[in-house]
């Protein structure tokens, strides 16, 4: 039998947010990780190349340096190239496509209460991603004003600003109107919030570095080997490799800071129970007795 569809916007505790994502992940992995993949992993994917070029091209430049063909002085030339700073865009851009389409996923599903097209998630997508990448560009930089002092201002910004992108995508709101939002959904649920995101990203972090480790190694030997002992290429290569599977495990933490997010909009505003009060006002009757005079 069918397992029933989860219903997004209900007030969730600790545990039950946990066990929820997992939940969604068994019932929705296949055609969510096909939207995860096509979408956000084409990002994934540009991001891990570059970033295997640019290592390749910085460890030549250290052998050059521990052969006495080079001088000190030219690490700094070879770190801030054209490459690295591609690979900060790129790394960005990944981020938010990663989110974004995690995002446009949950919209949809909560709209039409089955598994969305990759057309329709494309559709979304498409629509929100620059608005969403400078957001996050502005995100971040809060962000990290607020590590730089004291740390912990940055902290609690990381746990406000967590739903944001989810925000934009389900309430098309503007950038101004989500950093509202954000504020104030977390006002009366910050350390709930904290404890979840914590959690999941744990989760996500230990489950990446595991497998990441295992395949790490099993492709390193094979790099190795195929490339004739070129350490280079082989580090280069695992790196790249590992990256873009570590963060197919990143849904975890997505997901769980969708579903926190609609707890805690269920919370303020009610809206799920609106909804389905509408849909039993809505019902047709079935009481077809005409009225006797």
């Amino acid at each position: 039998m069918a397992q029933q569809k989860i219903y997004l916007r209900k007030v969730r505790d600790f545990g039950e947010n946990l066990g929820d994502t997992f939940q969604f992940l068994r019932q929705e992995f296949k055609p969510l990780m096909k939207n995860f993949l096509l979408i956000a992993g084409v990002f994934l994917l540009a991001a891990a190349i570059v970033s295997a070029i640019y290592q390749t091209q910085l460890w030549s430049v250290f052998d050059r340096i521990g052969t006495g063909n080079g001088q000190p002085g030219d690490i700094f030339g070879a770190i801030f190239t054209g490459s690295y700073f591609l690979i900060i865009f790129l790394g960005v851009a990944a981020s938010v496509a990663m989110n974004l389409t995690i995002a446009c996923y949950f919209k949809l599903y909560d709209l039409d209460e089955t598994s969305p097209s990759l057309e329709a998630v494309w559709e979304e997508f498409r629509k929100h991603f620059f608005p969403a990448l400078g957001l996050m560009i502005l995100i971040w930089l809060l962000i990290v004003v607020g590590l730089v002092f004291c740390i912990v201002p940055g902290i609690y910004l990381m746990v406000v600003f967590a739903p944001a992108i989810m925000i934009m995508v389900n309430e098309d709101a503007s950038i101004g109107e989500t950093f509202s939002r954000c504020f104030a959904l977390v006002k009366e649920n910050f350390w709930l919030s904290f404890a979840v995101y914590l959690v999941a990203y744990l989760i996500y972090a230990f489950s990446a570095g595991v497998i990441g480790m295992i395949l790490g190694l099993m492709v390193g030997v094979g790099s190795y080997v195929s490339t004739g002992g070129d350490m280079q290429s082989s580090m280069a290569t695992v790196s790249a490799i590992t990256n873009v599977f570590g963060y197919c495990f990143y849904v975890i933490f997505a997901i769980s800071v969708g579903l926190n997010y609609y707890s805690l909009t269920e919370r303020m505003d009610g809206t799920g129970i609106m909804r389905k009060l509408d849909t039993l006002g809505s019902a047709p009757s079935n009481d077809k007795t005409e009225e006797q005079y």
